[in-house]
C-alpha cells in the first residue's frame, strides 16, 4: 500500500489535472476517465508534447492504485483513457500491463504515452513495443514524431544513456544487447 502523506514539493495529483493529458476535444470523455481513478495526495510533474495542433501535459508518473479503478463505470473509450495514464504508474509492473493494452489501439493521443516509454529502462517494455511494431499505425506515429522532434531527440539521449549504463559492454552495431536502438531506429525512420 501507497504511503498517506501531504508531499513536501509539487502539486496533489487531482485528478482532474490529469485530463490535460489527452487533446481538448476528448474533454467529456477524459473527465469521466479521470474521475473513475482514486485519489492520491503523492506529487507528480509532467511532460507536455503536441498531439494534432494541441499541447497536452502528461504526467510522468502517477501513483493510483489500478485496482481501485471504477472500471465498469467506464465505457470503451474511457477505459483506453484510463488505460493510457496507467502507462505513466510508477511500478514497471503496471505500466507494462497496461502498455500491451494500448500499444495496438489506433487513436492520435496514444503514441506520447508508448513512446515515453521508449526512452525508460524498463527492459520488458521496450521488448512489447518491438514486438508490437507491425501493429503501429504509421501514419499516427509519423505524424505524432514530426511534430515533436525535441521530444524524440530526448528519447533518443534517454535511450542512449540506458544503454551506455547497463549495456555498453556490448557493441551497438549488433542490436542484440539493447533493444532501446530497435525501436528508437524504427521511430526514427518514421520521421
Amino acid at each position: 500500500m501507497l504511503p498517506d502523506y501531504e508531499p513536501l514539493t509539487g502539486p496533489a495529483q487531482d485528478v482532474a489535472n490529469l485530463m490535460g493529458a489527452f487533446p481538448s476535444a476528448l474533454a467529456h470523455e477524459a473527465r469521466k476517465a479521470v474521475a473513475a481513478l482514486p485519489e492520491t495526495r503523492l506529487p507528480w510533474t509532467t511532460f507536455s508534447v503536441r498531439v494534432g495542433d494541441e499541447a497536452v501535459s502528461i504526467p510522468y508518473r502517477i501513483y493510483h492504485n489500478p485496482s481501485k479503478v471504477d472500471w465498469a463505470s467506464l465505457t470503451q473509450a474511457q477505459s483506453e483513457l484510463v488505460e493510457c495514464l496507467l502507462t505513466r504508474h510508477h511500478n514497471g509492473y503496471v505500466r507494462e500491463e497496461y502498455l500491451r493494452t494500448i500499444v495496438g489501439y489506433n487513436r492520435v493521443w496514444i503514441p506520447p504515452f508508448v513512446i515515453q516509454l521508449v526512452g525508460e529502462y524498463v527492459i520488458e517494455i521496450l521488448r512489447v513495443i518491438r514486438d508490437n511494431i507491425i501493429s503501429l499505425n504509421t501514419s499516427i506515429y509519423s505524424e505524432y514524431l514530426r511534430s515533436n522532434p525535441q521530444f524524440v531527440d530526448l528519447i533518443e539521449q534517454r535511450v542512449i544513456s540506458y544503454w551506455n549504463c547497463y549495456y555498453r559492454t556490448r557493441h551497438r552495431e549488433d542490436y542484440v544487447g539493447y533493444v532501446g536502438f530497435q525501436v528508437l531506429d524504427y521511430f526514427k525512420a518514421l520521421r
